[in-house]
């Protein structure tokens, strides 16, 4: 049975020690191949917690099934703890495949905005290119904010860092907004909780496309060892790589047969949130709200299907409401059921649109607190009733 998010392979963290033998360097080595200028990607390890082992996993996954053909440059930021790296992955004609260490760091905390901004500048810095993706791998919770008391929903932001006797950290979803110094072409969130309509909004203006998924992601998330021929094809194929995790966890069994998956788009948002907030929804709620679908967390209602929720705010407005969804969801797809960690249980989906939502509820009010100062809810005003 799944006792967390993730399942922990700790007899990698050794690996992680050992893969960056290659020595620090501002400069490509003369046998480095030609440096691409068309697409630069970051995969942003946020792993000072249960998850460092992981940090040494993906990354030896990134390596071996690097392809030497890849028009693209793939740097690393990896945060185990103890040590924590930026690297470059590319193919050395002489070396084979190699991870060379740009920048190595004191402990640090990977979830302070400033450590997240400084980290995007000098991927930009060492690779300028004319796109830029980012892979963001770490505990999260969407748009909750870090500091609630509900012992049930143990909260972790965007990016979580443990860090060593002290207290733990968090960067919350505007941080992590503010934090992003430049354009993205897309953004993928490794991590639970992201594929939220609260999230996608407060990030329209930082990125082309989000994928991420509705509910928990669980181990071993997304597959490493064929997303760097995804992303880095001409056009970034995100539906592949959505579809590579959705294949992958649909074939297995039990409560491993779980994920939700999508890809939106980000242009015209606010098309969508005037949309929203035409249909003057604010200060109404369905009787029968508490059988909209969720997807967690745990027996706590948290993460509503926006689908769902319109529909039976306005069940007269079932085209209209579908085909605006249609116009910025453009990859969906899910297993029967989900599994959920607060729970220990699966649960089955009967709708998914590829996008929560939530219901502020009078059982939360600090969460209501912090939902009013989201750009989606100063936007919409929708949900409150109270």
């Amino acid at each position: 049975m799944i006792a967390y998010h993730r399942i922990y392979l700790l007899l990698l963290l050794p690996i992680f020690y050992s893969l960056f033998s290659g020595c620090c360097k501002d400069k490509p080595d003369p046998d480095d191949p030609p440096v691409s200028v068309r697409r630069t990607v970051l995969v942003y390890l946020g792993t000072d917690n249960e998850f460092r082992p992981e940090a040494a996993q993906k990354i030896e996954q990134l390596m071996i099934n690097w392809d030497g053909a890849n028009d693209g440059n793939l740097l690393i930021y990896a945060d185990s703890g103890e040590k924590t790296v930026l690297v470059h992955v590319y193919h050395s004609k002489l070396r084979g495949n190699v991870a060379d260490t740009i920048e190595t760091y004191p402990p640090e905390n990977s979830a302070n905005p400033a450590t997240f901004t400084r980290v995007l500048n000098k991927v930009k810095s060492y690779r300028p290119a004319a796109s830029y993706g980012l892979v963001v791998l770490s505990h999260a919770t969407g748009w909750l904010p870090a500091e609630m008391s509900y012992p049930a929903i143990a909260l972790k932001s965007v990016i979580q860092d443990k860090g060593t006797n002290e207290p733990d950290n968090y960067m919350e979803l505007a941080d992590f907004a503010d934090a992003i110094p430049f354009h993205l072409d897309f953004i993928i969130f490794d991590a639970c909780f992201m594929g939220s309509i609260e999230v996608c909004y407060e990030l329209r203006d930082k990125t082309d496309y989000i994928l991420a998924s509705s509910a928990e992601v669980l181990a071993p998330g997304f597959v490493y060892s064929t997303m760097m021929q995804r992303l880095f094809a001409p056009v970034a194929d995100l539906t592949a790589v959505a579809r590579d995790f959705y294949e992958y966890f649909n074939s297995q069994s039990g409560y491993y047969r779980s994920a939700t998956v999508s890809v939106v788009k980000t242009a015209g948002l606010e098309d969508f949130a005037t949309f929203v907030s035409d249909l003057a929804l604010s200060g109404h709620l369905p009787e029968d709200w508490e059988n909209i679908q969720t997807f967690g967390f745990g027996a706590q209602k948290i993460y509503f299907d926006l689908e769902d929720y319109l529909l039976k705010l306005s069940p007269e407005k079932k085209d209209l409401i579908q085909a605006s969804l249609n116009r910025y969801v453009t990859y969906r797809v899910h297993t029967p059921g989900y599994f959920s960690a607060g729970t220990s249980s699966m649960q089955l989906i009967q709708t998914f649109c590829g996008l929560s939502v939530y219901i502020p509820q009078m059982e939360f009010p600090q969460a209501n607190e912090a939902y009013k100062k989201l750009k989606w809810t100063k936007r919409t005003g929708i949900g409150f009733i109270f």
